[in-house]
C-alpha cells in the first residue's frame, strides 16, 4: 500500500529516521515519458495508475482497427518479443487469428537499442530464432513495439524470409514514428540517428512514407501507430505526457 508514483517535482529522501517525501521544484505541469508504458517498462509495472500490460493491449488494439492486410488461413500474426507480446496478442484477437511464437528470443542478448551501431548488428544477427515450422509459406503480420535506428528490424527481416520462408511479412509498430531526439536522458540523440524522419514530409505520415520505409526494411508493407493512439491507449490525456520524441514539442523550454 506504501508503493506509489513520486509527483513531479519531489524526492524521496531515506535517512536513519526514516524516509519522507520533499517537493524540491515547482512542477507547473506532468509530462511522463510515454515510451515507459510502450518499452522500457517492466510489462508487470503499473505507473500513475496505468498497467503496462493493458496499456500495450489497448495498442494492439488500436492496431487492429487499422489493419487493412486480407485475412485467410494462413495469416499469423507473430510478436517481436518480448516487449510487443501484449500488443500482437491483442490485435490478433481482435482480428480472429492466431497469434504464434514464430521468433525465439536469445535470452544472452541484451537490449540492442541502447549499444553502439557496430554491436547493435552483432547482437541483432543473434538475437532472434525464426522457427520455419511456425513461418513457412505464411502471411505474417509482424507485431514491433517501436523502430528507433531500425537495425534489428532490417536483420530480422532478412532472417525471416531465408530461414523461416514466410511468404509475406507486414510489419505493424505499436508506437508512432520517432522523430525527434530525446533530452531528458534516453540515448537517441540526433536525428541523424533516426530512421523515420527521412521519408517524412514536414513530420507528415503518408501512405507513401509508410510504402517507402516498408521498401527499405525489406517489408510488404509497415504501418505506424498514429500519435492520438498513445494517450488513448494510455488513458491520461496527451498534454499529461512526453511525446517528444513523435512529436517534436519538448514540454520544457532550450
Amino acid at each position: 500500500e506504501s508503493i506509489r508514483s513520486l509527483e513531479p517535482g519531489t524526492a524521496l529522501v531515506v535517512d536513519p529516521e526514516g524516509y519522507r517525501i520533499e517537493r524540491f521544484a515547482e512542477s507547473p505541469r506532468r509530462a511522463h515519458c510515454f515510451f515507459e508504458w510502450i518499452y522500457f517498462a517492466n510489462v508487470a509495472s503499473t505507473m500513475d495508475e496505468r498497467s503496462v500490460y493493458l496499456v500495450r493491449k489497448h495498442l494492439g488494439e488500436e492496431l487492429a482497427r487499422l489493419e487493412t492486410v486480407p485475412i485467410d488461413a494462413d495469416t499469423v500474426v507473430v510478436p517481436v518479443p518480448d516487449t510487443s507480446k501484449a500488443a500482437a496478442d491483442a490485435m490478433a484477437y481482435a482480428l480472429s487469428i492466431p497469434s504464434v511464437e514464430g521468433l525465439i528470443r536469445n535470452r544472452y542478448t541484451g537490449r540492442t537499442f541502447i549499444d553502439g551501431a557496430a554491436s547493435r548488428r552483432q547482437k541483432a544477427e543473434s538475437k532472434y530464432t525464426p522457427l520455419r515450422e511456425v513461418l513457412e509459406g505464411k502471411r505474417v503480420i509482424l507485431v514491433e513495439d517501436s523502430i528507433v535506428r531500425s537495425t534489428t528490424m532490417k536483420v530480422l527481416l532478412g532472417r525471416m524470409r531465408s530461414l523461416g520462408l514466410a511468404r509475406e511479412i507486414h510489419v505493424r509498430v505499436a508506437c508512432p514514428p520517432i522523430i525527434a531526439p530525446c533530452f531528458y536522458g534516453i540515448d537517441m540523440s540526433t536525428i541523424g540517428e533516426l530512421f523515420a524522419p527521412q521519408f517524412l514530409q514536414d513530420g507528415v505520415l503518408t501512405e507513401g512514407a509508410q510504402a517507402a520505409m516498408a521498401e527499405r526494411l525489406g517489408a510488404d508493407s509497415l504501418r505506424y501507430l498514429p500519435v492520438d493512439a498513445v494517450a488513448r491507449a494510455v488513458g491520461l490525456p496527451g498534454g499529461s505526457l512526453c511525446e517528444a520524441c513523435i512529436t517534436g514539442r519538448y514540454p520544457t523550454p532550450a
